[in-house]
């Protein structure tokens, strides 16, 4: 292999050569702090010098004579030998910041004489292959943009939505023009740094003669500029395409993965190691390979076996166009329904921004083959099965988070292109092994009365007991066939005075609610007290304020607290709230349920609230 080094100034670098973004190269991901320090070094030097040299004449023979020059770093290219293109491999992060950077200087210079604009036009637009006349940084897709750019046109809104790349690239072109114009304060300032930004910053080329570029470019990986490792994945797969057809799967490779990128830099490394983990994993020990650089692993025999990527140009053309498009896209899909809880699927909002977890992905692109017809029953039979599961395994005091984990990798398997109908009994079967084992116990079923009525606020977390109860009043809510009082996410995972809600006793701590727990020498029992009160049946939820305000009340004060704006699980404790109240006689009607007044919150009230809760959770979770 051989490396040829040259040394450039940006006059130079900019003059006859067109640079080509390759397949291999990510977006362009540069944000202002990059842009922000690039400036900072470049200024550090220019200002020390022009302090001792502000008197002298704005022209080149006074830079090059008194300006030290400033090494910028290098990048590397690859020539084409079939059509003599010159790649960027390594550098054009770097290499479009300066383009962006000429074209802010290009704009700041309107006063005559024109000498230096027409010189700095001339750094960015020449002519290249075929005598075209192009950005001497070419990407086909940029050309709009940059066009639109260098002659202070109004950009169209297809420019503006067109990527992160075209978001990053609008977003520090306006930065280095307010930052040249704050730092370039006069015009004499402005012309000197223009000849010290075009004749003393270097940089240096470094043209690699040979066609292994993906490899070259995993060794710059593993030297310190750390790219992600889907990136490395991209050049691997796409340098074993004949580069005649490369475009076409680049294009695939990019469309698939724009709205990932753009929702988080970290987001495109989710999506592959959920989908290895998907297919590939029967044991979270075995999740745990694509913890690091699966980009390696994915050519490791266990998955090389059913993939077929490795030295097979058309194994890597299948996975492009049909699992990796399919399951990028299924897994955004995912995301998008973990954002939204107006979807038919709310599930997956639940489990997404209620209780902050993803496993139900991994179990749904496992359950979904490419393509899958079944999609909508399949995603919304896995949310509702790990909804469940999650809940029923907290209910039966058998939920761990690590064991959690673990289970969700032995369902992987078990539903593998899993016929839909059979989802959710094979997770619940799961489950319920889980609990057995858990409890050393042999229970039929996912919940019991005699296993409910034991557990309660002593048990769980807040976000649960808030995430139960959330869940509780948005089922009687849907029942009266009226909106929320307050929006999921509140009651669950609101904070501060306006939106957190906290968990209410029904039973205060008071004489009156102690009496209830006299024993026959009028002693108090107080751990049957404890145990009683934390149960789900003398639970509900309150707003921040009102919670705190009727702590310590009686139960005739506390009625009053829960009348009229309260949530709907309290006010069925109020005796006006059934008066006229056609739409709750019709809820119970249908339902089942027995909600009624309680004037009183004896500890007969308190297992008949038990038990309708229970039933509730029945209908709610499918038990």
């Amino acid at each position: 292999m051989e490396v040829i080094p040259e040394k450039q100034n940006i006059n130079k670098l900019f003059s006859t050569t067109n640079y080509y973004i390759d397949f291999y190269q990510r977006e362009y991901k540069w944000t202002g702090d990059e842009v922000k320090r690039l400036l900072d070094d470049i200024f550090y030097h220019f200002e020390q010098s022009y302090a001792k040299y502000k008197g002298l004449d704005a022209s080149e023979q006074n830079v090059l004579e008194k300006y030290p020059w400033y090494y910028l770093n290098t990048y590397i290219t690859n020539k084409n030998k079939a059509d003599g293109r010159i790649f960027v491999v390594d550098g054009q992060q770097r290499l479009t910041t300066l383009t962006l950077m000429l074209l802010a200087l290009y704009r700041m210079c309107n006063a005559e004489p024109l000498l230096l604009r027409d010189w700095i036009k001339a750094k960015l637009v020449g002519i290249g292959t075929g005598g075209k006349k192009q950005f001497w940084m070419a990407h086909d897709k940029r050309e709009a943009l940059m066009l639109a750019l260098l002659e202070s046109k109004t950009l169209s809104e297809d420019m503006i939505s067109d990527g992160i790349t075209a978001k990053h690239m609008i977003e520090n072109f306006g930065l280095l023009q307010k930052e040249l114009s704050a730092r370039l304060t006069s015009k004499h300032k402005l012309d000197t740094f223009i000849y010290y930004f075009l004749c003393m910053v270097v940089i240096i080329n470094l043209e690699v003669e040979q066609t292994d570029v993906p490899m070259i470019f995993e060794v710059i990986n593993d030297r310190g500029i750390r790219l992600k490792s889907y990136e490395i994945l991209k050049g691997k797969l796409l340098g074993e395409i004949d580069k005649a057809e490369v475009e076409e799967y680049a294009d695939i490779w990019d469309t698939s993965l724009r709205d990932l990128e753009s929702r988080s830099e970290d987001e495109v490394d989710n999506f592959f190691r959920t989908y290895l983990r998907s297919k590939f994993s029967e044991a979270r020990k075995h999740g745990r390979d694509f913890d690091g650089p699966y980009h390696r692993t994915i050519f490791e025999d266990d998955c090389n076996k059913m993939l077929s990527l490795k030295f097979n140009k058309i194994g890597v053309k299948n996975f492009l166009k049909d699992p990796f498009q399919y399951y990028s896209k299924l897994f955004l899909r995912l995301r998008q329904l973990g954002d939204d809880i107006s979807s038919k699927i709310p599930e997956c909002y639940y489990i997404s921004q209620l209780n902050r977890m993803d496993g139900h992905i991994m179990l749904t692109l496992a359950a979904c083959g490419v393509n899958d017809g079944s999609e909508d029953d399949k995603i919304k039979a896995v949310a509702r099965a790990f909804d469940r599961a999650y809940v029923m395994l907290q209910l039966n005091r058998a939920y761990e988070s690590n064991q959690f984990q673990e289970l969700l990798y032995t369902l992987n398997p078990l539903l593998n292109n899993c016929p839909t109908e059979e989802i959710e009994k094979r997770i619940d079967a799961s489950v319920l092994a889980e609990i057995n084992e858990r409890r050393n116990t042999n229970m039929e079923s996912l919940l019991s009365y005699g296993q409910f009525k034991q557990v309660g606020y002593g048990d769980y977390n807040p976000t649960f007991l808030r995430y139960f109860l959330a869940r509780v009043e948005a089922f009687i809510t849907e029942g009266l066939k009226r909106g929320l009082m307050d929006n999921l996410y509140n009651y669950v995972r609101g904070t501060g005075r306006g939106n957190a809600y906290h968990i209410e006793h029904i039973l205060a701590h008071n004489n009156e609610s102690r009496a209830l727990f006299k024993k026959g020498d009028d002693a108090i029992d107080e751990e049957m007290f404890e145990n009683e009160r934390n149960r789900f049946g003398g639970l509900l939820l309150l707003k921040g304020q009102d919670n705190q305000s009727s702590g310590a009340e009686t139960y005739a004060e506390k009625l009053r607290t829960y009348t009229g704006s309260a949530p709907y699980l309290a006010q069925t404790l109020v005796a006006d709230f059934y008066k006229s109240n056609s739409a709750m006689t019709e809820f119970m009607k249908y339902s089942g349920l027995q909600f009624s007044a309680v004037p009183n919150f004896t500890l007969e009230a308190l297992e008949q609230r038990s038990k309708l809760l229970y039933n509730i959770t029945k209908k709610i979770w499918n038990v």
